[in-house]
């Protein structure tokens, strides 16, 4: 049976890793089966001259409403504006200037060009921008298509100043692509993104067939589906591992199901995973698809293969909810995946010198924390029980992360698993610094007591280990108890500064709303970040507390005062609506959490202002992984 498995428009940074290790299985299982990276082909695609040509001349259909509505050329201006993080208007100043019959007096002066780029930049506003770019839009496309093609050809092998201002480029085509499609967004870090659509199935069925808003609607039919006739695989399996890509995924499988209704379509991934249960209750949805995974795909989807290329029964496969005349069916058998079994992910379309990620464990091995569900991701039981076969074996990891160091030549590799051991950290580390080839990584780790040794931080850096992401969760002693977090905070400060003096970078996860956590309390934790955000050189992330439906917080509620309800059926999101006994409620958790944030950004890294805190990461690690250090990193900017 031939065979797709596919990935949607995700994050530009990509790849997707998920779909890469079930094409490795598969192959090995001896499957005909292609993989499909309709993630970062999409974004080169969407931000190249034609389809940017398309934006700007649905932009064009509102030129006459536009000149009888001020408001609306204001309201267009500062879309444009905003969402190019105001370099469509320094691109627009740019062309203007050369464009000018005088330019040829002062293009031979750099003391010159600087004041007039400034003047005609600041002459560009809101309510005029609009014709500046029906004027000049030629040049703002040329400009995006030249940074894309760059990017295509070099990404991180790029010098950071040129990466980011080609990179700073692109956004001007994002915001055509914003403007006109509003409110949906192109975005860098979470793909199809914007207000046009909530999480809920009737939004999602609309979507699928929304030519306004959806704007992957001319790409799918341009180059997806003509490549979907020539080739004609009997199975598709679309991988969705976060709620951003349910739009992207399940216009893929409409458009496909339109032209193929027979071509059987599998639905998988670990955002699907957490709401399948969701997914049984909607059957409309399932006119898009006809299977769906639940957990880790290689065993299931191997067998699905076998059996729908014999016409045989379904209820056999395991993990598998499926629909069969107009009824929907679970299988009867419940598989857990042993990760000793993954195949080390094969990568296609590649960008030069990107970062790979790469599971070595699913769930968390501390796994105790009560907000949390990362304990139950990577099963098909959602048990969160973390058993031996969920735990690769260190000499299968090491050669995972040969063969991508050899296969790829990645930047760096990123460790995804919810937390790397600090042991199994120092055992790639050391691997590192016996081989001729290092290949630096990254890593979620925890304030274990292992990083109070300087000796052993340093020890770290020179094996390779660039940094990561950790949870201190909160500011205050107390209520990490009450998560039970199993963090000291005195020993989270020892360690924040033993990483920061051995040059590893580390990005701190914080939360305020936990039951019983008063003001005061939230207060300790916005006076955590603001005294020690010189030492966190990946920033923070700041969120109100989120009860899921499958987190222990939430079936331990009573023991916790609350009250706990969950979302209607049809939100495919597991988020839960709760009253608290005692400490912040839910939105005064919000309101505490967007005001930190907001008193916190003067102290964050310049790149976010034209990068979602996600990508930054992924980028600083990038030019750290090359010897440059955040510090010397600059904003970008377009030049005269």
């Amino acid at each position: 049976m031939k065979t797709w498995v596919c990935s949607t428009l995700a994050s530009f940074f990509g790849p997707m890793q998920g779909s890469a290790r079930l094409y490795a299985y598969l192959k090995k299982q001896g499957h005909n089966v292609s993989l499909r990276d309709f993630n970062q082909d999409a974004y080169f695609a969407l931000l190249s001259r034609e389809y940017l040509e398309q934006a700007s001349e649905r932009l064009r259909l509102i030129t006459d409403s536009a000149k009888r509505s001020k408001f609306l050329r204001e309201d267009i201006g500062s879309l444009l504006l905003r969402s190019s993080n105001n370099a469509i208007r320094q691109l627009l100043a740019k062309g203007i200037m050369l464009g000018s019959p005088w330019y040829r007096f002062i293009r031979a002066s750099a003391i010159m060009k600087k004041p007039v780029f400034d003047i005609i930049n600041a002459k560009i506003k809101c309510d005029n921008i609009f014709y500046a770019l029906l004027d000049d839009k030629g040049f703002v496309i040329s400009e995006v298509e030249r940074s894309r093609e760059i990017l295509d050809k070099k990404f991180l092998s790029l010098p950071p100043d040129e990466f980011f201002t080609h990179f700073y480029t692109l956004l001007a085509g994002k915001a055509l692509i914003d403007a006109a499609y509003f409110p949906a967004q192109l975005d860098f870090g979470l793909g199809f993104h914007g207000t046009a659509y909530a999480p809920r199935v009737s939004d999602i069925i609309r979507a699928v067939k929304d030519e306004r808003y959806n704007f992957l609607l001319p790409y799918y039919r341009k180059e997806v589906i003509p490549l979907f006739i020539k080739e004609h695989p009997d199975i598709v399996g679309i991988s969705i591992t976060h709620t951003s890509e349910f739009i992207p995924a399940f216009t893929l499988a409409h458009l496909i199901k339109n032209e193929s209704p027979e071509t059987h379509i599998c639905l998988g991934g670990s955002a699907l995973t957490e709401v399948a249960h969701r997914v049984g209750k909607n059957l409309p949805l399932w006119d898009f698809f006809d299977s769906l995974i639940v957990g880790p795909g290689e065993y299931a989807f191997s067998e699905l293969i076998e059996r729908l290329g014999q016409k045989g029964d379904l209820s056999g496969v395991p993990n598998l909810m499926y629909k069969e005349k107009d009824s929907l069916k679970r299988s009867e058998r419940l598989q857990e995946f042993d990760i000793n079994d993954a195949c080390t992910p094969e990568y296609v379309s590649l960008r030069p010198k990107s970062g790979l990620p790469l599971e070595t464990a699913s769930g968390c091995y501390w796994g105790r924390c009560i907000f949390c569900y990362y304990p139950k991701q990577g099963t098909a039981s959602l048990n969160p029980e973390h058993q031996k076969k969920r735990v690769r074996n260190m000499e299968l990891v090491l050669e995972d992360i040969r063969k991508l160091r050899d296969r790829y030549d990645p930047i760096y590799i990123g460790i995804t698993d919810s937390s790397l051991h600090p042991k199994r950290i120092e055992q790639i580390a050391e691997q590192n610094l016996k081989s001729e080839k290092k290949i630096n990584f990254s890593a979620f780790i925890r304030f274990e007591k292992e990083f109070k040794s300087p000796e052993f931080c340093r020890k770290l850096a020179e094996g390779g280990f660039l940094g990561g992401q950790v949870g201190l969760e909160s500011g205050s002693q107390r209520v990490n108890n009450i998560i039970n977090k199993g963090v000291n905070l005195g020993d989270a400060e020892i360690i924040i500064r033993n990483l920061h003096k051995s040059g590893i970078l580390i990005h701190l996860y914080a939360l305020v709303g936990i039951p019983g956590e008063t003001m005061e309390d939230a207060v300790m934790t916005y006076d955590f970040l603001k005294r020690w955000h010189r030492m966190l050189t990946l920033d923070w992330q700041l969120y109100a507390v989120y009860i899921l439906e499958h987190s222990p917080l939430a079936k331990r509620a009573a023991e916790f005062g609350l009250s706990a309800t969950p979302l209607p059926d049809d939100f495919l999101i597991e988020v839960m609506r709760y009253e608290m006994e005692q400490g912040l409620s839910q939105s005064e958790s919000a309101k505490v959490a967007i005001r930190f944030c907001e008193k916190l950004k003067r102290f964050m890294h310049p790149v976010n202002d034209i990068m979602d805190i996600e990508s930054v990461k992924l980028v600083l690690l990038a030019q750290k992984s090359k010897g440059i250090a955040p510090v010397k990193i600059k904003k970008a900017s377009i030049k005269p």
